[in-house]
């Protein structure tokens, strides 16, 4: 299992890195591709207090990773859909933010079995 810390520093690396090069890649290159690394720095900026394991940020990190990844997979039109480099970069993004919220979900699920946050221990 992946830390949450690790899988938010993952997926912000994701959103910056992919998100930069759909905004270079476009030729019109609209402001509102710069969103996504926007929300990947806002992320990144997150990761030390998930590395403290603030209970508050984690919550408010996951919420905002699956509204990203909504939202990225709504701007996806299936009709319109081919396999060129902004649509796959795109793609990229949404798996990448649902990846990471079910990882955050996952350690949670871990963690309140186990009862004795041992799952932590090593990071502290």
């Amino acid at each position: 299992m992946v830390h949450p810390y690790i899988a938010n520093s993952i997926n912000a690396m994701v959103l910056i890195l992919a998100g930069l090069a759909a905004y270079f890649l476009s030729p019109d290159r609209p402001l509102e591709l710069l969103l996504a690394p926007m929300l990947g720095l806002l992320l990144l900026a997150a990761t030390y207090h998930l590395k403290r394991h603030n209970r508050f940020v984690l919550h408010t990190v996951t919420a905002l990773t699956l509204l990203a990844g909504f939202l990225l997979m709504v701007r996806i039109d299936p009709d319109n859909f081919v396999w060129d480099a902004k649509h796959t970069l795109v793609l990229l993004m949404g798996v990448s933010c649902f990846l990471a919220a079910f990882s955050y979900v996952a350690s949670f699920l871990k963690e309140r079995r186990l009862r004795n946050n041992t799952i932590y221990k090593d990071d502290l």
